[in-house]
């Protein structure tokens, strides 16, 4: 059954209505427990470490497409922080920032010329702006950064691909993967749908053009120019967002202003707030592929899957159970009826 991320509530509210007020979230490839979400009190406990994780995977990781496909703690870590649970290392310094920012804004002796901001490829895939800035802001975009995460939407599973899959413990499910995305695709296009915000919802101004240069620093000076001509040909103030410290610099050096994101290097997570477990749970299954929320398994990519499930940002249960899909469609035919 394909659902959207919201209705994932449903599944964990058909949970608690049984009685069940805790949930573990497991990987069922390695046959490990990830965390534990109690229902009560929203609070996530037992999570795994980075050491546990990462040597499951170096276990089954036998051959170089496995190596790089199966997921370990960087994904599992990224999850929270793109959901917008796992603060930055440098949270409070961001939102200072920002408040001083909004400040100089209104004060028009500060920031006499319109203000956008524009943001480098990571804060795409930690999808900064739609879960984490609340404030209204012009944006621009930069080609490059578009053009970054496009080039990685290109790899599917092959047929030996899904052999090695099929290698791991509670293999039957990796059937749906054939010729599905792996896993750097699919982290793209949960990135490209940053950029479909930006552009669709915030209206960025999308500047510049696409770069012939493969070298990484040179790409990112020619992403800080495009901001810097764009900056100078509106005359307006450009702000990047980057989590990349070297981009810092390329900034200053075009005499763009820039707030720095630190990446967090643990997982420091206790209550949540529930309006972030759609993210949350969405992003993890397309990280991983397939979790299991107890006997429930979702999969983030499946036999079938158009982009408009990347877009709307779907998932499929793989063993629905009778009442929960029943609860689910009367949810959709009561939302149905109200709009």
């Amino acid at each position: 059954m394909i659902i959207e991320k919201e209705e994932i509530y449903i599944l964990l509210n058909e949970y608690y209505l049984r009685g069940i007020n805790e949930i573990t979230v497991g990987y069922p490839p390695f046959e490990v427990n990830l965390f534990t979400l109690n229902l009560d009190n929203f609070k996530i406990g037992d999570i795994i470490s980075a050491r546990d994780l990462n040597s499951i995977k170096r276990k089954y990781a036998r051959t170089d497409f496995l190596r790089r496909d199966l997921p370990d703690y960087h994904d599992l870590l990224d999850s929270f922080l793109s959901s917008g649970i796992l603060p930055f290392e440098n949270e409070e310094e961001i939102r200072n920032n920002f408040r001083l920012l909004n400040e100089s804004i209104k004060d028009r002796t500060i920031y006499a010329k319109p203000v956008f901001l524009g943001i480098d490829t990571n804060m795409a895939y930690y999808r900064v702006i739609s879960r984490r800035v609340k404030d209204s802001f012009k944006y621009v975009l930069s080609e490059i950064v578009i053009e970054e995460v496009d080039a990685r939407i290109h790899s599917k599973y092959s047929g030996k691909m899904i052999h090695e899959l099929e290698e791991l413990p509670y293999h039957s499910v990796m059937y749906e993967f054939v010729n599905g995305s792996t896993k750097d695709c699919r982290r793209a296009k949960n990135a490209m749908n940053e950029i479909y915000h930006l552009l669709n919802v915030k209206d960025a101004f999308r500047v510049g053009k696409r770069s012939e240069n493969r070298d990484k620093e040179v790409r990112d000076r020619e992403i800080i120019e495009e901001y810097k001509n764009f900056s100078d040909a509106i005359r307006a103030e450009v702000v990047v967002l980057t989590a990349d410290k070297d981009m810092v610099f390329h900034a200053q050096a075009q005499q763009l202003s820039c707030i720095y994101y630190k990446l967090p290097h643990k997982m420091e997570v206790d209550k949540i707030d529930p309006l972030h477990l759609p993210p949350l749970l969405y992003d993890l299954t397309l990280n991983f592929g397939v979790i299991s929320l107890n006997n429930t398994i979702l999969l983030g990519e499946w036999r079938g899957k158009e982009a408009e499930d990347y877009f709307q940002e779907r998932l499929k249960i793989y063993n629905v159970d009778r009442e929960t899909a029943k609860d689910i469609n009367a949810c959709r035919g009561a939302s149905n009826e109200f709009s």
